[in-house]
């Protein structure tokens, strides 16, 4: 059952943590260093531990079994957005009130978790993000290099977002998801972008999004890929998610534009062939490709989003 953090909380919010059955789940890929201490900890704040072991080849699943947690399995590495997307769908099959999905590398202190669940507790947000950049000591213990990185990542997922107020840390992997969203939000990336993804479906789906402030630890943990392997992965991940969610935009927009520019060089050239009975050969050839390439994005726009309704009206 649940404990108190190390700050008491207060009556109401104790209320809400008690009555209502709090998942933890943690994705891990070669934890075994850390996971166990991170399971015995969770444990305290939560009604079950979860660990997604995504493919390790150390002891992770054996010292995540051994501390209190149950342990799923992929028996190959399908990534950190698989591994989310296995987190939710744990939760949404055993009737979880809310999930807190946390880091199994030590980064996030476990006995957090009540501060980050208690938004959602208090029927306050769907989505509670534990944000490094609230808290002047853990924005300054996030590498130079991390803070520039994640900033890019953060504004890009700000404009992506609508009806919520623009975060400051969308790369965040302590977070909190009420009921509603666990039912609602589904990734499909299976990479880092699961991240934004993440937080753009919560946004176009109404559901409310807060931030609450966390310390973090960085001493000791070592990233699972570099910063420029991660950053080209989440924005391929979000140019993906614009292409499938937005094709009308993504393909059809741009292709009306160069659509127009074509016919607008073709009475350039008419206009010189006019004037002179000269064809400039090379404007000509510009134009024909102008005006077929706008025709083949605004089409391949038109029948992908014919697809995506059809799709989201047969789900």
């Amino acid at each position: 059952m649940l404990e108190d953090a190390s700050t008491p909380a207060p009556p109401v919010l104790r209320r809400a943590l008690v009555e209502s059955r709090i998942v933890a789940a943690i994705p891990a890929y070669n934890e075994g260093a850390t996971i166990g201490s991170v399971v015995l900890k969770a444990r305290q704040f939560a009604s079950e531990v979860v660990v997604i072991d995504d493919g390790s080849t150390d002891d992770t699943a054996n010292t995540a079994a051994l501390a209190g947690a149950q342990v799923i399995r992929h028996h190959v590495n399908r990534g950190y957005g698989a591994a989310i997307r296995t987190c939710l769908g744990h939760a949404r099959d055993n009737g979880a009130d809310i999930l807190v999905i946390l880091d199994g590398d030590g980064q996030h202190r476990a006995e957090q978790i009540p501060m980050v669940v208690a938004p959602v507790a208090k029927g306050e947000a769907d989505v509670s993000i534990g944000s490094r950049f609230m808290n002047s000591h853990s924005s300054g213990a996030v590498p130079m290099y991390r803070r520039f990185g994640i900033g890019i990542i953060t504004r890009l997922t700000n404009l992506g977002t609508h009806h919520n107020q623009k975060v400051r840390d969308a790369q965040s992997g302590f977070r909190a998801y009420s009921r509603a969203a666990i039912e609602a939000v589904d990734p499909v990336e299976t990479n880092m972008g699961a991240s934004t993804e993440i937080l753009w479906e919560a946004d176009r789906k109404g559901l409310r999004i807060v931030e609450v402030p966390i310390e973090i630890e960085y001493q000791q943990v070592k990233p699972a890929r570099g910063p420029i392997g991660h950053g080209v992965s989440v924005i391929g991940s979000m140019v993906r998610y614009v292409e499938a969610k937005h094709a009308l935009l993504f393909f059809s927009v741009p292709g009306s534009i160069l659509f127009l520019g074509g016919l607008a060089l073709g009475v350039f050239v008419y206009d010189v062939y006019h004037r002179t009975s000269q064809l400039a050969v090379g404007y000509s050839l510009l134009t024909v490709l102008l005006v077929l390439t706008g025709l083949m994005l605004q089409f391949t726009g038109l029948i992908l989003h014919a697809v995506m309704n059809a799709t989201a009206r047969m789900r």
